[in-house]
C-alpha cells in the first residue's frame, strides 16, 4: 500500500456503498476503514448528497438508489481508473479488524507464490453485535494444502479484496440483480473463469446482516429481512438457477428454501401477508425475466 507501507507500492481502494445512512454514522464508517488503504471511494445510494472533504476520499452522489449491484459497479470502475491495484469492497455497516487489508493482501500475495489463482479474498466475519462467527451450513470450503487459507464456492461482498488484473478479465458485479445474491454471483463467476474464492480466518469483518433472527415452528432459527427483500431473494435465485456456473447444491437448497418460505413464513413472521406478496412478485417476475428495481 502506497500510504501505509514504504516498501509496497501498490494501491488499494476501498469501495464503500451506502444507502440512507446518517451523515454522522457514514463519516465513521470512512474513518473505520480510511487507516488501511490508500483511497476511499463512497458510493451514496442515497437521493440526500454526502459530502468529505478528506483528500483521499472521493464520493460518488448517484442521487438515487441505484442497487448494491450497480453502486458496487461504478465504484470498482472509478478506483480503478485512479489508479487502484486492488478495490476492498465495504458495506456501511460492516466494520474492519485494524490488521484485516493487511492479512487480506498477505493471503494474496502466499496464494500467488504458492501457485495459485486468486480471484477475491476475504475475510473471516463476525455478528458484530453477539461476537458469533459465520459459518456456512452446507459448504464450509477446504484448507489450500501448506496454508491456512480455506478455499470457498462463495462469500460475502463486504470485506472482499479483488485484485485489478482480475477484474480486466471478470468485470463488475451483476448490476441488473440490484441486491441480493450480487457477492454469490461474482464469486461463481469468478470460479466460472478459473480463479479461487479465498477466505483467510485471521483477518475478521464485524457484520450485520438483516434485522435479527426468530425461531419458527420451535426448530429453525431464520433471519428477518425487510419484506421487500424477499421480492428479490425469490427473483434472484429463479435468474442464478438458469446459469451454468451456479452450483448445484445452491439451486437445490434455494429450491428447499423458497418452499420453506412460501408454505411458513406468511403463518409465522410478522408482515407475513405482504412477505408473500413480494415472493409471489419476485417468483412472477423471475420466471418473466425481469432484472433491475422492483417495478
Amino acid at each position: 500500500m502506497t500510504t501505509n507501507s514504504g516498501s509496497d507500492s501498490r494501491k488499494i481502494s476501498a469501495v464503500l456503498v451506502a444507502y440512507n445512512m446518517p451523515p454522522a454514522e457514514l463519516e465513521q464508517a470512512v474513518a473505520n476503514i480510511a487507516s488501511q488503504v490508500d483511497a476511499v471511494v463512497v458510493c451514496n445510494n442515497s437521493a440526500t448528497a454526502f459530502t468529505y472533504t478528506a483528500g483521499m476520499v472521493d464520493v460518488l452522489n448517484f442521487q438515487d438508489n441505484l442497487g448494491v449491484a450497480r453502486a458496487q459497479s461504478l465504484g470498482m470502475a472509478h478506483a480503478f481508473k485512479q489508479g487502484a491495484d486492488f478495490v476492498l469492497q465495504m458495506d456501511q455497516d460492516s466494520v474492519a479488524d485494524e490488521h484485516m487489508v493487511a492479512r487480506l493482501v498477505q493471503a494474496y500475495d502466499e496464494l500467488c507464490h504458492g501457485g495459485h489463482k486468486p480471484g477475491l479474498v476475504g475475510p473471516q466475519d463476525y455478528d458484530k453485535l453477539t461476537g458469533a462467527v459465520s459459518q456456512p451450513r452446507i459448504q464450509k470450503g477446504q484448507v489450500i494444502a501448506g496454508t491456512d487459507y480455506i478455499s470457498l464456492s462463495e462469500t460475502l461482498s463486504s470485506g472482499s479484496l479483488i485484485p485489478k488484473a482480475v477484474y480486466d478479465v471478470v468485470g463488475g458485479m451483476d448490476d441488473g440483480l440490484f441486491i441480493d445474491a450480487v457477492d454469490f454471483e461474482y464469486c461463481w463467476r469468478l470460479r466460472s473463469h478459473g480463479y479461487r474464492v479465498v477466505k483467510n480466518p485471521a483477518a475478521l469483518l464485524g457484520h450485520r446482516l438483516g434485522e435479527g433472527r426468530k425461531k419458527v415452528l420451535g426448530l429453525v432459527w431464520v433471519g428477518l429481512p425487510a419484506p421487500f427483500r424477499h421480492y428479490y431473494a425469490f427473483r434472484n435465485a429463479l435468474h442464478l438457477m438458469k446459469r451454468g456456473y451456479t452450483p448445484w447444491y445452491w439451486r437445490f437448497s434455494s429450491l428447499a428454501k423458497m418452499a420453506f418460505k412460501l408454505l411458513v413464513y406468511p403463518f409465522a413472521l410478522d408482515q407475513g401477508a405482504r412477505r408473500l406478496g413480494y415472493m409471489l412478485r419476485g417468483i412472477k417476475d423471475g420466471l418473466a425475466g425481469r432484472y433491475g428495481p422492483m417495478p
